[in-house]
């Protein structure tokens, strides 16, 4: 009976370790190929530089409030209207990925997208919104320019709250910087990269790095469209803060 007395503290302690929710979904390390950053503002936040990086399964939209995720990344993790986006959403998924900075710090970062497939299931048009933590702001101290990014397409300065900038990359020429973003090789059983032509935006809100890339059909990709991007892109970012 001594013996059971000292087991049951040992036994409830475990049991508040791993959770009472038998419901949870846990994370599943699998291969990683390398890290999604934005090529233009690589130069202010520094992520292509990040190491020890740690790769997991994506996980359905829905799964993510019962996952093993960290709570930090849960917060900034939500839907958006369907409806609003120009584009038939045929998937949502979110990514998880670890990895350490230039001082050795862990950061975590999230991907959420929504995919837009065509008849033969290859994504054609994209809402994504890559999250990182960060405890400075990359943003601040530097004076960008508010006209062209570095292959002369448009880079436009808005406003994301009363004090922090949003930047809105417009493809307006024929070239473009490489956007990135994570997806899931299911035959190889690895988180690919892909490398395209998108839309972009960028900012820093309470904590974190957000990266918006967006692909939609070119027939409706006018300024009006454009507006209501940006207008998506601030609704997710402000959004954890409703």
């Amino acid at each position: 009976m001594k013996t059971i007395k000292k087991a049951l503290p040992i036994i409830f302690g475990v049991f508040l370790l791993f959770g009472c929710s038998a419901n949870q979904t846990n994370l599943e390390k699998v291969k990683g190929d390398n890290l999604t950053f934005s090529e233009y503002f690589n130069t202010y936040d520094g992520l292509k530089e990040r190491k020890n990086s740690n790769f997991y399964k994506p996980l359905a939209l829905d799964e993510v409030q019962l996952s093993s995720l960290p709570d930090e990344m849960k917060k900034v993790i939500h839907s958006v209207d369907l409806d609003s986006l120009p584009f038939q959403v045929k998937e949502e998924k979110v990514y998880f990925v670890t990895s350490t900075n230039e001082e050795g710090k862990e950061i975590s970062q999230v991907q959420v997208s929504f995919l837009g497939k065509n008849d033969y299931g290859n994504t054609d048009e994209f809402f994504i919104i890559s999250v990182t933590e960060s405890d400075r702001n990359p943003l601040e101290g530097h004076v960008i320019s508010d006209e062209m990014d570095l292959v002369g397409n448009k880079l436009i300065k808005g406003h994301l709250t009363e004090d922090l900038p949003i930047y809105q990359q417009v493809r307006t020429t024929n070239g473009a910087l490489l956007y990135r973003y994570y997806y899931y090789d299911e035959v190889d059983k690895k988180i690919a990269i892909v490398g395209t032509a998108a839309d972009e935006c960028y900012a820093y809100y309470n904590g974190y790095i957000y990266h918006i890339g967006y692909l939609i059909d070119h027939e409706k990709n006018d300024e009006e469209m454009q507006e209501k991007m940006l207008q998506l892109a601030r609704e997710y970012i402000l959004g954890n803060s409703y």
